[in-house]
C-alpha cells in the first residue's frame, strides 16, 4: 500500500488538530492523532476528551489503514518535507512511513484501538448558522469569560434562547467573570432548542473562533444536552458542554439609570490606556470625574507618578466620580466599532452599563472598584 497526498493539503488538515492535542496530559495517547484512510479519503482526528476535531481530505493511490501517531512530530515533518508530494505507507509495527523526494521518515505509532472512544450528538436536527453573525457575538463577549478554574460555571460562553415581543427568536451569547459581563444577541432559526441554555467551555470557544475565521458563509450546527457539533466544509468540531448552572446574570443589570454619558469611543479608550500605565500597581484602578460636558481621568501611583487627562463628553447632569479597572473598560471599547458609545451610570458603587449606538443587541457591564 502506498498513498500520495500534496504537502499543502496535508498541512492544511494537520493544522486544525494542533490546538486540540494535549501536550502535557498524563494520557500519552491524547498527544496523538488518529489517521483513517479508506476509499481515497483521509480523515485526521484529535481530541482532549472535551473537544473533538476531525478534518477530511483526499489521497491518491489504493489501500486503507489506521494509524495513531504524534500530532506534533507528524506536523513538523510534513511542514519541513522537501517536495510537494508526500507518500504514506505502513511502517514497521504500528508506525507510519513518509517519503518526500529523497527524504524518508518513520514515525512510531500506537494502537488505533486505544484511541479514545469519540462522543457523538444524539439529535439528527441540523441548523444553518451565519458565520459572520456567530463570529460577531463571540468576539463581543469572549473577553469576559472567566479564567478562574475554581469558578467552573463561568469558564465558558453561555448560549440561551429568547423571544422578542414581535415573536422573533433570538440567540443571546453571554460571558461574565464576576467583575464584568457582556452579551450579544441576533435573530435565529426557530429550530434552535436551547432549553435553559448551554455552556460552551473556553477551549471549545477558541477552536470555534478558528472555524469562523475561515470567512463568510454558513455553518451547520447540531446539539443535544451533552454537546454541540459544528460542521464547516471538511471540518467537524464537537464540544462537550459544561454541566453546571449559569448564574442569574440578568439580576446584576441595573433596571434604570440616573446618568447617561455619550463619549467618543477612541478618545476615551486612548485616555484609559494612557492612565493605566501609571495606575496603582495594587488596584490598577483609574478615577473618572464627570461634570457638565467634561470627563477627567486620573491615575496615581506613589512610586511611579500620576496622570491627568480631560476629554469632552455629552453629559448634562450633576458632578460625580467613580473608579474602574481600566483594562475592563478598554476590553469592551475594543470590540465595538461605534464612533460614540453610551455609558449608563447610577452611583459610585453601581455597575457601568455600556451600549452601542448601532448594535441594539449588545450590552456590557463593568463593576466599579475602590481606589
Amino acid at each position: 500500500m502506498e498513498l500520495r497526498i500534496k504537502k499543502t493539503n496535508f498541512l492544511n488538515l494537520l493544522r486544525w488538530s494542533q490546538g486540540i492535542v494535549e501536550r502535557k496530559s498524563t494520557m500519552l495517547i491524547l498527544s496523538n492523532l488518529l489517521i483513517d484512510v479508506a476509499s481515497q479519503k483521509i480523515k485526521i482526528t484529535a481530541t482532549d476528551l472535551e473537544v473533538v476535531l476531525s478534518a477530511e481530505g483526499e489521497v491518491e493511490g489504493k489501500g486503507s489503514g489506521r494509524w495513531v501517531v504524534s500530532a506534533r512530530h507528524l506536523y513538523e515533518l510534513v511542514r519541513e518535507a522537501p517536495q510537494e508530494e508526500i507518500r504514506l505507507s505502513t511502517g514497521e509495527g504500528l508506525g507510519l512511513n513518509l517519503t518526500s523526494g529523497k527524504a524518508e521518515f518513520r514515525i512510531v505509532g500506537m494502537k488505533p484501538d486505544d484511541f479514545p472512544q469519540l462522543p457523538s450528538i444524539s439529535s439528527k436536527d441540523e441548523i444553518k448558522v451565519d458565520a459572520d453573525d456567530l463570529s460577531e457575538m463571540i468576539e463581543n463577549t469572549a473577553y469576559a469569560v472567566s479564567t478562574d478554574e475554581t469558578r467552573y460555571n463561568l469558564n465558558g460562553l453561555y448560549f440561551v434562547g429568547l423571544q422578542e415581543k414581535e415573536g422573533q427568536n433570538l440567540l443571546r451569547v453571554v460571558a461574565t467573570d464576576g467583575h464584568r459581563l457582556s452579551y450579544s444577541e441576533r435573530g435565529i432559526d426557530k429550530k434552535w432548542k436551547l432549553g435553559k441554555g448551554l455552556l460552551i467551555p473556553r477551549k471549545g470557544v477558541q477552536e470555534l473562533k478558528k472555524l469562523l475565521a475561515e470567512g463568510s458563509g454558513e455553518l451547520t450546527v447540531a446539539l443535544d444536552d451533552k454537546g454541540i457539533c459544528f460542521h464547516r466544509g471538511p471540518v467537524m468540531l464537537l464540544v462537550r458542554l459544561i454541566e453546571a448552572e449559569y448564574p442569574a446574570y440578568e439580576q446584576v443589570i441595573p433596571k434604570g439609570t440616573d446618568r447617561v454619558v455619550s463619549v467618543g469611543r477612541e478618545l476615551v479608550m486612548g485616555a484609559l490606556k494612557r492612565a493605566s500605565i501609571l495606575a496603582s500597581a495594587e488596584g490598577r484602578g483609574v478615577r473618572l470625574d464627570f461634570s457638565s460636558n467634561l470627563l477627567k481621568i486620573f491615575s496615581s501611583n506613589p512610586e511611579m507618578g500620576e496622570t491627568r487627562e480631560e476629554i469632552p463628553v455629552d453629559y448634562k447632569g450633576q458632578k460625580f466620580e467613580v473608579a474602574f479597572n481600566p483594562r475592563y473598560l478598554v476590553d469592551v471599547l475594543a470590540v465595538l466599532e461605534d464612533e460614540k458609545v453610551v455609558l449608563e451610570l447610577k452611583d459610585e458603587v453601581s455597575p457601568c452599563v455600556i451600549r452601542s449606538e448601532f448594535d441594539r443587541g449588545f450590552l456590557a457591564l463593568v463593576m466599579p472598584m475602590r481606589v
